[in-house]
């Protein structure tokens, strides 16, 4: 092996890694990339064969003037250099007509200040790829380029362009003459991230890297595989330089919300145009406004403001059932479909005026305005905000059971109520008790926004006594009292049918009066600062619980459903 590195160190081949993420084993790669002459003197090498069609000067002239990559510094060999060396690949050649004279400017530019990287991964690299890619009647192959671009291979064309001329056979490779050039698009990640930038179909260029870009991008990080890379020789500065190199990009963000970094995916993104994106962000940035004490306070505004704007901004076209009646974003999931009365993340009939994929129209101006195709999928440009608040404005429910204290004495039970004289529903309820005469309960609500909220709990009559709950309720902010929300007896008023219909059965909840339901309050709160995600909250209730003294109709014992905080759409 230290024989076979020796070798490679002097090929081109050493200083070759222009930034490409090659998955090889160590043991293997000398048989992927190795040469075998088959004795026919007739077959030059793919340099000499290109060198020698007249509609592939200007490609060849940027080979010869366009330098590689070492990792990130710039090395003293070119395209032209790697292509004439000793290893297998497939090259599918460009003509002189199908570039245009400004790209040829920019290819063939000897200036100082030229993009190398950029016209090798951009124009180069995405014309070549490593081993044997031959093109017959039953070609149907993905082919992963050199630049990291996948095409779909098929016996007429490569990623759509056409052949003059396949399968010219060289010393060192494969040669396919286009009639065209492949385009390089960068992909969804890229474009977002303003790494590459592409025309949309109306010849547009959105900035997004201002803002949602630089965001995302925060959240990416690259890592070196040492298993998978190899290493050559140590330079004056005392690093090891790569012969491949093995990068592993990971963003958190994309985890969660889809892998629009990822090559080999297809996806939709729905996004407004930057101006949209930034007016709805200040909009909507008040809803995570921390106390002032809160250490990263403006950190975590810009995370989770950002993450609640992409929330439904990324659809997986592989994994929609029928797109056409409606679309799920990536954070569609069945179980929460099933519980949850509001369909989140679902959109229905989304290319029909109004829809979320639809053009704008003059029945409906706010659909798409324009759209950018990317290498993994294509972004709808809309010259609105298509997402409701209610996606991240939800209630927040504390269930009955969710205490923990000693000292306190907790029992589930399974509660009736009735919605007509012959229907019912079942509900888990918690019965919260002491031995005292009287005790106090606090629950603390987490991921609670700035702004208004209805505040709702959830009681039923205590039917093994047959007794309601005397109770007291407070709401706390920061630990101090703000409001009473109730004080009196709860579930105290039935309708008398119900009395004598259902009140000797001990099983059987009587539904309080006069909301008909078994909610005894029913007030609104405004919250001057949220505390999403960051702790047990600050909001409380406090329920104190004794037995009346006058009358011998209550409890002391609590039947405790939940607590709903509603936020109020104004």
């Amino acid at each position: 092996m230290n024989k076979y590195i020796k070798l490679i160190t002097k090929s081109v081949l050493g200083l070759m890694t222009v930034g490409v993420i090659v998955s090889c084993e160590s043991d293997t790669w000398k048989d992927h990339y190795s040469v075998h002459s088959d004795g026919n003197e007739s077959i030059e090498s793919l340099g000499k064969t290109i060198a020698s069609i007249p509609e592939a000067s200007n490609f060849v002239e940027a080979l010869k003037t366009t330098f590689m990559y070492n990792g990130d510094s710039i090395s003293t060999l070119t395209y032209w250099d790697f292509l004439n060396d000793n290893q297998f690949l497939t090259v599918w050649l460009p003509n002189n007509a199908s570039i245009s004279q400004a790209d040829w400017d920019i290819y063939m530019s000897t200036d100082d200040d030229k993009d190398h990287k950029k016209v090798g991964t951009e124009f180069i690299l995405n014309h070549i790829a490593r081993f044997s890619h031959p093109v017959g009647s039953d070609t149907h192959e993905k082919v992963k380029m050199m630049s990291n671009k996948t095409y779909r291979s098929v016996e007429g064309s490569i990623g759509g362009v056409g052949y003059i001329k396949k399968n010219e056979r060289c010393t060192n490779g494969i040669l396919h003459q286009l009639d065209s050039k492949i385009v390089y698009r960068p992909n969804l990640y890229d474009y977002i991230t303003g790494s590459y930038k592409s025309k949309s179909v109306n010849g547009n260029d959105y900035n997004y890297k201002t803002a949602l870009g630089s965001w995302l991008a925060k959240y990416t990080k690259e890592e070196l595989d040492e298993n998978r890379s190899i290493p050559g020789e140590v330079n004056d500065k005392g690093e090891i330089e790569y012969i491949d190199k093995v990068i592993i990009r990971s963003n958190s963000v994309l985890q969660k919300y889809g892998y629009i970094d990822v090559e080999d995916s297809n996806f939709i993104v729905v996004l407004p145009r930057p101006a949209v994106w930034d007016s709805v962000y200040e909009a909507l940035k008040g809803y995570f406004s921390y106390e002032p004490e809160v250490e990263g306070r403006d950190s975590l505004q810009s995370y989770w403001t950002n993450s609640v704007m992409i929330t439904d901004a990324f659809f997986n076209r592989n994994l929609q059932k029928s797109i056409q009646d409606s679309a799920t974003s990536t954070q569609f999931k069945w179980s929460e479909r099933m519980t949850e009365k509001y369909p989140y993340h679902v959109f229905f009939k989304p290319y029909l005026d109004g829809g979320l994929f639809a053009d704008s129209t003059a029945t409906a101006p706010k659909g798409v305005i324009d759209s950018v195709e990317c290498s993994n999928g294509v972004i709808y440009v809309r010259n609105d905000w298509p997402y409701s608040d209610s996606v991240f404005r939800r209630p927040i429910k504390v269930e009955g059971e969710s205490l923990v204290d000693a000292e306190l004495q907790l029992r589930p039970k399974n509660a009736r109520y009735w919605i007509n004289d012959s229907t019912y529903k079942t509900v888990r309820v918690m019965e919260i008790s002491k031995s005292t005469d009287q005790f106090e309960v606090e629950y603390l609500i987490p991921n609670h926004l700035r702004g208004k909220y209805r505040i709702k709990l959830v009681f039923f009559r205590n039917t093994e006594e047959n007794k309601q709950s005397n109770i007291n309720l407070t709401l706390k902010y920061n630990s101090k009292p703000v409001q009473t929300l109730y004080t009196g007896s709860a579930m105290g008023r039935t309708q008398s049918w119900n009395v004598g219909r259902y009140e000797d059965r001990p099983d059987t909840v009587i539904v309080g009066v006069p909301w008909n339901s078994a909610t005894v309050t029913d007030k609104t709160f405004d919250f001057p600062n949220g505390n999403y995600d960051n702790g047990a909250g600050k909001i409380s209730l406090t329920i104190k619980a004794n037995k009346a003294t006058t009358q011998n109709k209550t409890t002391k014992k609590l039947w405790l459903d939940c607590i709903i905080l509603e936020p109020v759409f104004e």
